[in-house]
């Protein structure tokens, strides 16, 4: 067995069935915004992340999480 043999076997028994990566997805994506509050931080404090930046964060975390289970071709 190759590298690439033993790498495929792997990615095939971890990867995620489409349909539940497109149901964890849709599931990050349909949690709701939570109300932006303003708070002035402290000057010896870092400043506070907009909970919208978040929810963007984590979009684009599952989008590279699912692409990354996608097959790939096998290396020559």
């Amino acid at each position: 067995m190759s590298l690439d043999d033993d790498l495929a076997a792997w990615a095939a028994s971890v990867r995620l069935p489409a349909a539940e990566a497109d149901a964890i997805f849709a599931s990050i994506i349909a949690t709701p915004l939570v109300a932006t509050v303003t708070v002035e931080p402290a000057p010896d404090r870092a400043p506070v992340l907009d909970p919208g930046w978040w929810r963007g964060f984590n979009a684009g975390f599952a989008t590279q999480m699912v692409a990354s289970t996608a097959p790939m071709r096998l290396a020559a």
